[in-house]
């Protein structure tokens, strides 16, 4: 069955790509689906996402909606007077939304159904402390609200069932590869060192959650070892560290990626293990076993289903004890081509579509006919 969707995002299109991007792109492909995302003004350090198959229409938010009531009151309006003239036009069936903090952007009187796909604990959000209680509630009227919660992780279901009950509706959807990302890679190539230089890297938002502590000690205990680090700055709270080997390359378009991380001995995924990121189910892992490197990140219960791929560590002594075997024994997986080839095949955004899709034959279609 095919629905008319307004899928509504919390992030914008040509951010470092996300769950929201990947699920908005194979759900255009199976449904009649119309994209809303938040224009950031400051763009000098986004991508430029492809945009093929994809019909995108930006809102614009007026900048300090979180510091100034009134502007925050006036963005909800604007937003609901947009939203309303799509709804018009579109006769959506289904409303996607990815955060608890648009709810308050939709129309009063919806009459399309709703689904609430949560990839993230919200509330958790360092920035998001000072409107917690508001949060709270608004994620709860969402859920209540809504025929169908999706929640990326299971970590992340438990929370949202002790907040708001409902535990009939949730179904845990986990993030997963898109291989069109990256036709053409040519997987653990070698790589000449030179001098004796080893390089670590990591891809993806670096944000209060990162662990720079582990870099610097990184940097300090191994001379022969630089760290590369890939991906957008978002709500940085501490300095930048100032070491020479600690090297930033920025947001970049998934075809450099594939440049830079062939040159890499090994990936890392140095987190701060807090309360947002119990609950994350990160693409990044996903994509480093593609990558077909050696793999260090942090230890925390919701990603140990990755043990099998990931060399993980509970505290900077550990991590120093990986890295300096990787150094004496050589930067060598601990999967094998057959391992990550499988999967890499049974954790595509495909299939977490399909699965989706068992949800979705279940939602009647009641716009006007397709």
């Amino acid at each position: 069955m095919c629905h008319r969707i307004v899928y509504i995002m919390n992030v914008d299109w040509d951010w470092a790509k996300q769950r929201p991007h990947f699920l908005a792109q194979h759900l255009s492909r199976l449904h009649d689906v119309v994209v809303l995302y938040p224009y950031a003004w400051r763009r000098a350090h986004l991508a430029k996402n492809e945009r093929d198959g994809v019909r995108l229409y930006p809102f614009f938010r007026l900048p300090f909606g979180g510091r100034f009531a009134f502007i925050g009151k006036l963005n909800v309006l604007l937003f609901r007077i947009m939203a309303g003239v799509f709804f018009n036009w579109h006769h959506p069936d289904i409303v996607w939304i990815s955060s608890p903090e648009l709810f308050e952007y939709l129309p009063k009187h919806l009459s399309s159904r709703l689904i609430y796909d949560c990839m993230d604990d919200v509330l958790a959000f360092p920035r998001n402390a000072p409107r917690r209680d508001s949060l709270m509630a608004n994620e709860k009227e969402l859920i209540n609200a809504s025929s169908h919660v999706f929640c990326s992780s299971g970590n992340l279901r438990d929370k949202l069932v002790a907040r708001a009950g409902c535990a009939e509706k949730y179904l845990i959807v986990y993030n997963a590869f898109e291989p069109s990302a990256f036709l053409g890679f040519s997987g653990n190539a070698e790589t000449e060192k030179k001098g004796g230089q080893y390089v670590l890297g990591y891809v993806g938002t670096i944000s209060s959650w990162f662990d720079f502590e582990a870099l610097v000690k990184v940097v300090n205990a191994f001379p022969s070892v630089e760290i590369h680090l890939i991906g957008p700055i978002e709500n940085l709270c501490v300095a930048w560290p100032q070491y020479d080997r600690i090297k930033y390359f920025g947001a970049v378009h998934h075809d450099d990626i594939q440049t830079l991380v062939s040159a890499f001995d090994a990936l890392l995924m140095p987190f701060q293990v807090t309360e947002l990121i119990q609950s994350v189910d990160p693409i990044k892992l996903y994509e480093y076993v593609f990558f077909g490197k050696p793999i260090m990140s942090v230890r925390y219960p919701e990603i140990e289903r990755f043990s099998g791929f990931v060399d993980f560590y509970s505290d900077y002594e550990e991590l120093m004890s990986i890295l300096n075997r990787y150094l004496i024994e050589g930067f060598k997986n601990k999967y094998s081509e057959d391992d990550r080839l499988r999967f890499i095949t049974s954790n595509t955004w495909s299939n977490r579509v399909n699965r989706i899709e068992e949800v979705l034959s279940e939602v009647p279609s009641y716009g006007r006919p397709l």
